[in-house]
């Protein structure tokens, strides 16, 4: 897959006040992107791309029982237009899911439903979560003080690959104002079917769960 950087999504960056990531080799920059780059300050920050393919597992794949859903999705007002399009592409890959809402425009909290994503993965009740807000960064850290979630905050399909592969992810956050439906939906389905490595990763899994006992003082390991 190959990531594409438009000029919509320049000014969504300049708008957000962040950083054009472009992995060299892979990501496709339009000529208007660049031109509108340049006029608006909009940093293109080049990363070497890591040794990374998409899997093509299907949604089966992706655990499922009569107790579990695959996917749980939930999104605050800035984040349920996107989030709309992305369960009309799941339930076209023929993945179940289950929205804990927003489930309109009215103005909410993210805290709230990201809370409830978390708390579906951790309890079991999903294989993985989804949340969308307006940039993707907060849902994530809200979802991360749950016990036993492991949530990124994706802007391309290279680190969202990374993020299930090398760290186990179980929640993908993701921004509307940042990531074009078309580029959203791209990134979900590939973080979806990616799988776990397993294996050298484990051990630093690990150590980032065990980080969970530090504010309580019960961690395992000294620092």
């Amino acid at each position: 897959m190959r990531d594409l950087i438009s000029a919509w999504r320049v000014r969504q960056a300049a708008k957000a006040g962040t950083d054009l990531v472009v992995v060299p080799g892979r990501t496709v920059l339009t000529d208007e992107a660049k031109d509108l780059a340049a006029r608006l300050g909009v940093r293109l920050r080049q990363v070497e791309e890591p040794d990374l393919a998409p899997a093509t597992l299907t949604p089966q794949e992706v655990r499922a029982d009569a107790d579990r859903v695959q996917v749980v999705l939930g999104s605050d007002h800035g984040g349920h237009e996107l989030k709309q399009e992305l369960i009309r592409a799941l339930h076209a890959a023929g993945y179940s899911l289950a929205d804990v809402g927003c489930h309109n425009k009215d103005a909410v909290d993210y805290p709230d439903y990201a809370a409830q994503v978390a708390a579906w993965v951790a309890g079991g009740k999903a294989s993985r979560g989804i949340m969308i807000d307006t940039i993707g960064v907060a849902s994530a850290m809200c979802c991360n003080k749950v016990p036993g979630v492991r949530a990124a905050c994706c802007e391309s399909t290279t680190s969202a690959l990374s993020s299930r592969r090398h760290n186990n992810a179980n929640v993908l956050t993701m921004g509307a104002r940042i990531l074009a439906p078309e580029e959203a939906v791209k990134l979900m389905l590939a973080w979806l079917a990616e799988p776990y490595d397993g294996g050298r990763h484990q051990a630093r899994v690990d150590k980032m769960m065990d980080l969970e006992g530090v504010r309580l003082g019960r961690n395992r390991r000294q620092f």
